[in-house]
Protein backbone atom coordinates (compact mmCIF):
# COMPACT_ATOMS: atom_id res chain seq x y z
CA UNK A 1 0.00 0.00 0.00
CA UNK A 2 2.85 2.40 0.87
CA UNK A 3 4.57 1.79 -2.47
CA UNK A 4 1.36 2.46 -4.41
CA UNK A 5 0.84 5.68 -2.44
CA UNK A 6 4.44 6.91 -2.59
CA UNK A 7 4.85 6.23 -6.33
CA UNK A 8 1.33 7.08 -7.49
CA UNK A 9 1.17 7.96 -11.17
CA UNK A 10 4.56 6.44 -12.02
CA UNK A 11 5.24 3.52 -14.39
CA UNK A 12 6.17 1.30 -11.44
CA UNK A 13 2.57 1.37 -10.22
CA UNK A 14 1.27 0.51 -13.68
CA UNK A 15 3.54 -2.54 -13.71
CA UNK A 16 2.55 -3.62 -10.19
CA UNK A 17 -1.17 -3.27 -10.96
CA UNK A 18 -0.88 -5.25 -14.19
CA UNK A 19 0.83 -8.16 -12.47
CA UNK A 20 -1.11 -8.19 -9.19
CA UNK A 21 -4.51 -8.22 -10.86
CA UNK A 22 -4.63 -11.68 -12.43
CA UNK A 23 -7.48 -10.92 -14.81
CA UNK A 24 -5.68 -7.87 -16.23
CA UNK A 25 -2.54 -9.99 -16.59
CA UNK A 26 -4.43 -12.73 -18.45
CA UNK A 27 -6.07 -10.23 -20.79
CA UNK A 28 -2.73 -8.64 -21.64
CA UNK A 29 -1.16 -12.03 -22.40
CA UNK A 30 -4.15 -13.50 -24.25
CA UNK A 31 -2.58 -12.82 -27.65
CA UNK A 32 0.23 -15.27 -26.74
CA UNK A 33 -1.72 -17.93 -24.82
CA UNK A 34 -4.85 -18.12 -26.97
CA UNK A 35 -5.91 -21.55 -25.68
CA UNK A 36 -6.12 -20.38 -22.07
CA UNK A 37 -9.71 -19.66 -21.00
CA UNK A 38 -10.42 -17.47 -17.97
CA UNK A 39 -13.32 -15.69 -16.33
CA UNK A 40 -13.65 -13.26 -13.41
CA UNK A 41 -16.29 -14.03 -10.76
CA UNK A 42 -17.19 -11.81 -7.84
CA UNK A 43 -17.42 -13.40 -4.40
CA UNK A 44 -21.16 -12.77 -4.27
CA UNK A 45 -21.69 -14.51 -7.64
CA UNK A 46 -19.41 -17.43 -6.80
CA UNK A 47 -22.09 -19.40 -4.98
CA UNK A 48 -24.58 -19.02 -7.83
CA UNK A 49 -22.09 -19.85 -10.59
CA UNK A 50 -23.01 -22.86 -12.76
CA UNK A 51 -19.79 -24.86 -12.92
CA UNK A 52 -21.41 -27.47 -15.20
CA UNK A 53 -21.10 -25.00 -18.10
CA UNK A 54 -17.30 -24.95 -17.78
CA UNK A 55 -14.94 -27.45 -19.38
CA UNK A 56 -13.05 -29.13 -16.52
CA UNK A 57 -10.45 -29.26 -15.07
CA UNK A 58 -10.04 -25.62 -14.07
CA UNK A 59 -8.36 -23.67 -11.28
CA UNK A 60 -10.19 -21.25 -8.99
CA UNK A 61 -8.16 -18.62 -7.15
CA UNK A 62 -8.46 -15.06 -5.84
CA UNK A 63 -7.78 -12.41 -8.48
CA UNK A 64 -5.24 -10.93 -6.05
CA UNK A 65 -3.37 -13.58 -4.07
CA UNK A 66 -0.31 -14.81 -2.21
CA UNK A 67 1.10 -18.32 -1.61
CA UNK A 68 -1.51 -20.95 -2.47
CA UNK A 69 -4.16 -19.24 -0.36
CA UNK A 70 -7.58 -19.84 -1.89
CA UNK A 71 -6.25 -21.86 -4.83
CA UNK A 72 -8.39 -24.88 -5.77
CA UNK A 73 -8.13 -27.43 -8.57
CA UNK A 74 -11.62 -28.26 -9.82
CA UNK A 75 -11.95 -31.57 -11.67
CA UNK A 76 -15.58 -32.36 -10.84
CA UNK A 77 -18.70 -31.04 -9.12
CA UNK A 78 -17.58 -32.38 -5.73
CA UNK A 79 -14.32 -30.40 -5.98
CA UNK A 80 -16.35 -27.26 -6.69
CA UNK A 81 -18.60 -27.78 -3.67
CA UNK A 82 -15.60 -28.44 -1.43
CA UNK A 83 -13.85 -25.32 -2.70
CA UNK A 84 -16.84 -23.12 -1.89
CA UNK A 85 -17.05 -24.63 1.59
CA UNK A 86 -13.35 -24.01 2.22
CA UNK A 87 -13.59 -20.43 0.98
CA UNK A 88 -16.32 -19.76 3.53
CA UNK A 89 -14.63 -21.68 6.35
CA UNK A 90 -10.90 -20.95 5.94
CA UNK A 91 -9.97 -18.61 3.10
CA UNK A 92 -11.94 -15.56 4.22
CA UNK A 93 -10.31 -15.78 7.64
CA UNK A 94 -6.84 -16.03 6.09
CA UNK A 95 -7.56 -13.11 3.73
CA UNK A 96 -8.22 -10.89 6.75
CA UNK A 97 -4.57 -11.45 7.78
CA UNK A 98 -3.26 -9.62 4.70
CA UNK A 99 -4.03 -6.26 3.05
CA UNK A 100 -6.36 -6.41 0.03
CA UNK A 101 -3.35 -5.63 -2.17
CA UNK A 102 -1.76 -8.93 -1.05
CA UNK A 103 -4.75 -11.27 -0.76
CA UNK A 104 -8.13 -10.08 -1.98
CA UNK A 105 -11.48 -11.76 -1.37
CA UNK A 106 -13.78 -9.60 -3.51
CA UNK A 107 -13.14 -11.35 -6.84
CA UNK A 108 -11.91 -14.71 -8.07
CA UNK A 109 -10.56 -15.91 -11.39
CA UNK A 110 -11.58 -19.24 -12.91
CA UNK A 111 -9.09 -20.38 -15.54
CA UNK A 112 -8.02 -23.40 -17.54
CA UNK A 113 -5.94 -25.94 -15.67
CA UNK A 114 -2.37 -25.61 -16.91
CA UNK A 115 -0.69 -28.98 -17.36
CA UNK A 116 2.98 -29.81 -16.91
CA UNK A 117 5.86 -29.52 -14.45
CA UNK A 118 5.67 -26.41 -12.30
CA UNK A 119 8.60 -24.05 -11.84
CA UNK A 120 9.16 -20.88 -9.83
CA UNK A 121 11.60 -18.25 -11.11
CA UNK A 122 13.09 -15.20 -9.42
CA UNK A 123 14.30 -12.56 -11.85
CA UNK A 124 14.51 -8.86 -12.48
CA UNK A 125 14.31 -6.84 -15.66
CA UNK A 126 17.46 -4.86 -16.39
CA UNK A 127 15.86 -2.22 -18.54
CA UNK A 128 13.58 -4.69 -20.36
CA UNK A 129 15.84 -7.75 -20.44
CA UNK A 130 15.25 -10.59 -17.93
CA UNK A 131 18.04 -11.56 -15.53
CA UNK A 132 17.24 -14.89 -13.86
CA UNK A 133 18.46 -15.42 -10.28
CA UNK A 134 16.64 -18.54 -9.06
CA UNK A 135 15.01 -21.49 -10.81
CA UNK A 136 13.01 -23.85 -8.58
CA UNK A 137 10.97 -26.88 -9.44
CA UNK A 138 7.75 -27.09 -7.41
CA UNK A 139 6.76 -30.77 -7.22
CA UNK A 140 3.39 -32.04 -6.02
CA UNK A 141 2.05 -35.34 -4.75
CA UNK A 142 -0.60 -35.40 -7.50
CA UNK A 143 -1.80 -33.48 -10.56
CA UNK A 144 -4.44 -31.80 -8.41
CA UNK A 145 -1.92 -30.67 -5.78
CA UNK A 146 -1.47 -27.01 -4.79
CA UNK A 147 0.66 -27.45 -1.66
CA UNK A 148 3.75 -25.29 -1.08
CA UNK A 149 5.48 -28.10 0.85
CA UNK A 150 8.63 -28.42 -1.31
CA UNK A 151 10.74 -26.44 -3.77
CA UNK A 152 14.05 -27.72 -5.18
CA UNK A 153 16.91 -26.33 -7.25
CA UNK A 154 20.09 -27.83 -8.69
CA UNK A 155 22.57 -27.51 -11.54
CA UNK A 156 20.53 -29.73 -13.83
CA UNK A 157 17.56 -27.35 -13.68
CA UNK A 158 19.77 -24.42 -14.65
CA UNK A 159 21.46 -26.39 -17.43
CA UNK A 160 18.12 -27.55 -18.85
CA UNK A 161 15.98 -24.44 -18.48
CA UNK A 162 17.98 -21.21 -18.06
CA UNK A 163 18.20 -20.41 -21.79
CA UNK A 164 14.66 -21.61 -22.52
CA UNK A 165 13.11 -19.56 -19.74
CA UNK A 166 15.16 -16.44 -20.54
CA UNK A 167 14.12 -16.54 -24.20
CA UNK A 168 10.44 -17.10 -23.39
CA UNK A 169 10.31 -14.32 -20.80
CA UNK A 170 11.95 -11.95 -23.29
CA UNK A 171 9.17 -12.71 -25.80
CA UNK A 172 6.49 -12.36 -23.12
CA UNK A 173 7.86 -8.98 -22.13
CA UNK A 174 7.15 -7.68 -25.61
CA UNK A 175 3.51 -7.42 -24.46
CA UNK A 176 4.02 -6.84 -20.73
CA UNK A 177 6.60 -4.08 -21.26
CA UNK A 178 8.19 -4.50 -17.81
CA UNK A 179 11.39 -2.67 -16.95
CA UNK A 180 13.66 -2.26 -13.90
CA UNK A 181 11.48 -4.36 -11.61
CA UNK A 182 12.07 -7.58 -9.61
CA UNK A 183 9.45 -10.32 -10.00
CA UNK A 184 8.64 -13.84 -8.89
CA UNK A 185 7.20 -15.91 -11.73
CA UNK A 186 5.39 -19.25 -11.64
CA UNK A 187 5.09 -21.27 -14.83
CA UNK A 188 4.29 -24.74 -16.11
CA UNK A 189 6.11 -26.58 -18.88
CA UNK A 190 4.80 -29.47 -20.95
CA UNK A 191 6.35 -30.81 -24.16
CA UNK A 192 8.43 -27.64 -24.51
CA UNK A 193 5.38 -25.36 -24.18
CA UNK A 194 5.66 -22.72 -21.44
CA UNK A 195 2.60 -21.09 -19.87
CA UNK A 196 2.81 -18.62 -16.96
CA UNK A 197 0.59 -19.20 -13.94
CA UNK A 198 1.26 -15.74 -12.55
CA UNK A 199 3.92 -13.08 -12.06
CA UNK A 200 4.28 -11.35 -8.69
CA UNK A 201 5.85 -7.87 -8.73
CA UNK A 202 8.35 -6.12 -6.48
CA UNK A 203 9.63 -9.27 -4.83
CA UNK A 204 11.32 -12.61 -5.24
CA UNK A 205 9.88 -15.88 -3.89
CA UNK A 206 7.98 -15.20 -0.67
CA UNK A 207 8.43 -16.50 2.87
CA UNK A 208 12.23 -16.54 2.39
CA UNK A 209 12.28 -19.30 -0.28
CA UNK A 210 14.44 -17.04 -2.45
CA UNK A 211 17.15 -17.01 0.23
CA UNK A 212 18.19 -20.59 -0.49
CA UNK A 213 20.32 -18.88 -3.13
CA UNK A 214 22.56 -17.72 -0.27
CA UNK A 215 23.46 -21.32 0.57
CA UNK A 216 24.49 -21.91 -3.04
CA UNK A 217 26.49 -18.73 -3.75
CA UNK A 218 26.99 -16.91 -0.43
CA UNK A 219 25.09 -13.92 -1.90
CA UNK A 220 21.63 -12.63 -1.10
CA UNK A 221 19.51 -12.87 -4.29
CA UNK A 222 18.38 -9.23 -4.06
CA UNK A 223 22.02 -8.08 -4.26
CA UNK A 224 21.97 -8.73 -8.02
CA UNK A 225 18.96 -6.47 -8.50
CA UNK A 226 20.37 -3.61 -6.44
CA UNK A 227 23.77 -3.83 -8.17
CA UNK A 228 22.38 -4.48 -11.65
CA UNK A 229 24.47 -7.65 -11.99
CA UNK A 230 23.91 -11.25 -13.08
CA UNK A 231 24.84 -14.49 -11.28
CA UNK A 232 27.84 -16.40 -12.58
CA UNK A 233 25.84 -19.44 -13.55
CA UNK A 234 28.91 -21.64 -13.97
CA UNK A 235 30.69 -20.63 -10.76
CA UNK A 236 27.57 -20.89 -8.58
CA UNK A 237 27.45 -24.68 -8.99
CA UNK A 238 31.19 -25.35 -8.61
CA UNK A 239 31.66 -28.30 -6.24
CA UNK A 240 27.85 -28.53 -5.95
CA UNK A 241 27.16 -30.28 -9.25
CA UNK A 242 25.69 -33.34 -7.54
CA UNK A 243 23.68 -31.44 -4.91
CA UNK A 244 20.02 -30.47 -4.77
CA UNK A 245 19.01 -27.62 -2.47
CA UNK A 246 15.54 -27.86 -0.95
CA UNK A 247 13.16 -25.46 0.74
CA UNK A 248 10.37 -27.06 2.76
CA UNK A 249 7.33 -25.48 4.38
CA UNK A 250 6.16 -27.56 7.33
CA UNK A 251 2.50 -26.72 7.85
CA UNK A 252 0.40 -27.00 10.97
CA UNK A 253 -1.94 -29.98 10.68
CA UNK A 254 -5.58 -29.25 11.34
CA UNK A 255 -6.40 -29.49 15.04
CA UNK A 256 -2.80 -29.10 16.22
CA UNK A 257 -3.15 -25.77 18.05
CA UNK A 258 -1.91 -27.30 21.31
CA UNK A 259 1.04 -29.15 19.79
CA UNK A 260 4.71 -28.23 19.51
CA UNK A 261 7.11 -29.23 16.75
CA UNK A 262 9.79 -31.70 17.89
CA UNK A 263 12.96 -30.40 16.22
CA UNK A 264 14.89 -33.63 16.83
CA UNK A 265 12.21 -35.67 15.06
CA UNK A 266 12.25 -33.13 12.22
CA UNK A 267 16.02 -33.47 11.79
CA UNK A 268 15.70 -37.21 11.21
CA UNK A 269 13.73 -36.52 8.02
CA UNK A 270 16.63 -34.70 6.33
CA UNK A 271 20.15 -35.88 5.50
CA UNK A 272 21.61 -32.37 5.82
CA UNK A 273 19.73 -29.42 7.28
CA UNK A 274 21.20 -26.00 6.49
CA UNK A 275 18.78 -23.97 8.58
CA UNK A 276 15.50 -24.28 10.46
CA UNK A 277 13.44 -21.09 10.75
CA UNK A 278 10.62 -21.47 13.24
CA UNK A 279 7.46 -19.48 12.56
CA UNK A 280 5.73 -17.91 15.55
CA UNK A 281 2.69 -16.38 13.91
CA UNK A 282 -0.75 -17.60 14.99
CA UNK A 283 -2.27 -16.18 11.80
CA UNK A 284 -0.22 -18.50 9.57
CA UNK A 285 -0.74 -22.25 9.47
CA UNK A 286 3.03 -22.82 9.27
CA UNK A 287 5.33 -24.35 11.88
CA UNK A 288 8.71 -23.83 10.26
CA UNK A 289 10.76 -23.39 7.11
CA UNK A 290 13.59 -25.84 6.44
CA UNK A 291 16.56 -25.18 4.18
CA UNK A 292 18.31 -28.45 3.31
CA UNK A 293 20.77 -30.12 0.97
CA UNK A 294 20.64 -33.62 -0.50
CA UNK A 295 22.37 -35.63 -3.20
CA UNK A 296 20.40 -35.16 -6.42
CA UNK A 297 20.27 -38.92 -6.89
CA UNK A 298 18.55 -39.34 -3.52
CA UNK A 299 15.02 -38.95 -4.88
CA UNK A 300 13.51 -40.92 -1.99
CA UNK A 301 14.33 -38.20 0.56
CA UNK A 302 12.64 -35.52 -1.52
CA UNK A 303 9.62 -37.76 -2.01
CA UNK A 304 9.45 -38.43 1.73
CA UNK A 305 9.51 -34.72 2.51
CA UNK A 306 6.76 -34.10 -0.01
CA UNK A 307 4.59 -36.78 1.59
CA UNK A 308 5.65 -36.13 5.19
CA UNK A 309 3.00 -36.71 7.87
CA UNK A 310 3.65 -33.72 10.11
CA UNK A 311 1.52 -35.12 12.95
CA UNK A 312 4.34 -37.60 13.64
CA UNK A 313 6.68 -34.66 14.38
CA UNK A 314 4.49 -33.10 17.05
CA UNK A 315 4.47 -33.30 20.83
CA UNK A 316 1.04 -32.61 22.29
CA UNK A 317 0.69 -30.66 25.53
Amino acid sequence: DWVCSAFAGEKLIEQITLLKEKVAFRKTCSCIYEDLIFDEISYTDLFEFNISKVQLPVVLKPSVGFLSAGVYTIANLEDWKNALKDIQKNFLKLAETFPDTVVGDACFILESYIHGREFAIDLYFKEKEPVIINIFEHPFTSKEGVSDRLYITNKTLFDDYLSMFTEHISRLNKVLNLSNIPVHMEIRVESGKIVPIEINPQRFAGLCLNEIHFYITGKHPLSYYFSGTCPDYNAMWKDKESKTFCFSIIEKPEGSQNAALDIEKLKHEFSKILEVRLVDNPNLSILTFVFSEVETTKKSEMSNILNLDVTKLLNYK
